[in-house]
């Protein structure tokens, strides 16, 4: 019975894929991928744009607040009574970690943070379009 059907199975034409079929397949895939490489480097290029944005906004806004605290004011201390400071230097440090406006600092640091972080994708994926696909 199995030698019957194999029989069977070998004599049917149907089965034998076209040979063009295997580079339709490879093509199709090469297709997609570089579809998807595409699709990326507008993902990071819009990550990219919405993060400068985003340092835009916030080194405006947090910006003016962060060089008005009184931390630039003590900094200001050692290039005109440095003499003051270095006798004082330990509550003087003190001074300064106690003022450091750190909430600000945050505020500005995150956004050229995610500004970085989403221009090292865009070059990434850029490299990757154009080097790996071709294109």
């Amino acid at each position: 019975m199995e030698k019957k059907l194999r029989k069977l199975c070998e004599e049917l034409s149907e089965l034998d894929p076209p040979m063009s079929l295997c580079g339709f397949i490879f093509a199709r895939i090469k297709k997609e991928k570089t579809r998807k490489a595409k699709r990326q480097l507008v993902f990071s290029y819009f990550g990219f744009a919405g993060s400068l944005i985003l340092a835009a906004y916030v080194g405006t806004n947090f910006g003016q607040a962060f060089l008005q605290s009184e931390f630039w004011t003590m900094l200001s201390l050692v290039f005109s009574d440095l003499t003051i400071v270095v006798k004082n230097w330990n509550g003087f440090s003190y001074s300064l970690l106690e003022t450091f406006p750190i909430m600000y600092t945050t505020a500005l640091l995150l956004p050229v943070f995610l500004l970085l972080l989403s221009a090292n994708f865009y070059v990434a994926n850029k490299a990757n379009l154009t080097h790996k696909y071709n294109q």
